[in-house]
């Protein structure tokens, strides 16, 4: 059936009068979506370069998520943490093959987690009785909207209008060692952990480099603190191996996760090495809807194709790509600054404020992400065709000349 312009007003008028206006929307609604492409109410084709904010890393419609997602509605949706689930613990043991030995805590989504891992670090200042804790994190980082999230992000902007947050987070700068060291000094004893994503997504795409990260990874080491990765964004594939950890040569003692996860289903994870497997002990935390057989079961349906199709090799070639035709652009054209990330986790820094470049983009039905104020944030799904990838470049290009 052809749709109408009026369905879009619709339902523009009944967001505006019942949904809070927490967020700056884009004037579309998406009724359908097929792999790397979306279409509007009207039918109109769009070319996916945000993947829900880097969630539906194997794009949209996949016949086998979608195949799991009715086997299990057949059977189970959601009993309780009071009882074993064999979905849970079949993900749980998966992940933990694919990341480093320790236990699983299964939650709704990468905020939960966070705030799972915060409470798990306050825990074990408690443990080893370090009465002024004190965590590090990053200038210009984003763990998520509540207040142990925000009081975690290192960005000012996020921190005003709520009063007072917590207390005990010490903020450095990215990439930026000697400043590492002297907060570890400054704090020898009281520091219990270091949080970071080892792409910082919201400020614009800057990874950490592997020098810092080692520095890091001996810092924590030597004060016996606890490093926290956050691979929200990161994970699953997103910048060309199963998480990005795994470039470092090393693995941290938490890992928080969620996004990919669950292939557009809202499913996160906390995985706790074996060292600290017990930090938190039964009644201390929990979750109404965390682990339920339906998220579980499409969590390890998305594992399971990623490890049986050819999706990384799938990033890797398409990363290459994308990165070098937007330094082709970079070369010819002064409004392009720089060129950061690594795999199709790319941000497109601008020397021109980047939210009316995306809302262009939207127009000639490109779809993009504005953040950092001046940064265009390339995150397509990762199973994106080379067709689509170059087709949908091609319109980024096309909206950047216009602004020469």
């Amino acid at each position: 059936m052809n749709e109408t312009a009026s369905d879009f007003q619709t339902t523009k008028e009944l967001s505006d009068k019942y949904l809070l206006d927490l967020f700056n929307r884009y004037p579309v609604a998406f009724r359908y979506g097929v792999n790397e492409l979306l279409f509007d109410q009207n039918n109109k084709q769009y070319i996916d370069f945000l993947a829900g904010v880097a969630v539906t890393n194997l794009g949209h419609s996949d016949p086998d998520i979608i195949e799991a997602i009715r086997n299990q509605i057949d059977k189970l949706m959601h009993t309780s943490n009071w009882f074993y689930s064999e979905e849970a613990s079949r993900l749980a043991e998966l992940l933990v093959l694919n990341t480093f030995p320790g236990k699983v805590f299964l939650c709704n989504s990468g905020t939960e987690a966070i705030e799972a891992a915060f409470k798990l670090a306050r825990a074990y200042a408690e443990q080893k009785q370090v009465h002024d804790p004190v965590i590090i994190s990053l200038h210009k980082s984003f763990h998520g909207r509540s207040v142990s999230g925000i009081s975690l992000t290192g960005q000012k902007k996020l921190h005003t209008g709520f009063g007072k947050l917590l207390e005990g987070i010490e903020f450095v700068t990215p990439n930026n060692e000697e400043e590492l060291v002297d907060v570890f000094e400054k704090f020898a004893g009281r520091v219990v952990a270091f949080i970071a994503e080892p792409i910082l997504g919201e400020s614009g795409i800057i990874p950490l480099n592997h020098g810092y990260m080692n520095l890091v990874r001996e810092l924590t080491l030597e004060n016996e603190a606890l490093l926290i990765l956050d691979e929200i964004q990161t994970g699953f594939g997103r910048t060309g191996t199963m998480f990005a950890f795994e470039t470092y040569g090393f693995s941290p003692d938490v890992m928080v996760l969620a996004k990919g996860l669950g292939s557009g289903f809202p499913i996160g994870a906390l995985i706790v090495a074996e060292k600290y497997q017990n930090v938190l002990a039964k009644g201390t935390h929990g979750t109404t809807y965390g682990g339920n057989h339906l998220g579980a079961a499409i969590a390890y349906e998305t594992i399971r194709i990623m490890q049986t199709r050819d999706v990384l090799a799938n990033v890797n070639s398409c990363s290459e790509i994308a990165f070098s035709r937007l330094n082709q652009m970079k070369q010819k054209n002064k409004i392009i600054k720089e060129i950061r990330g690594k795999g199709l986790h790319i941000g497109v820094e601008l020397t021109v404020p980047s939210r009316p470049i995306a809302e262009l983009c939207l127009e000639k039905g490109l779809i993009v992400n504005a953040t950092g104020d001046t940064v265009i944030r390339i995150m397509p799904p990762l199973t994106i065709s080379v067709q689509y990838l170059n087709e949908g470049l091609d319109i980024l290009e096309s909206v950047l000349d216009t602004q020469k």
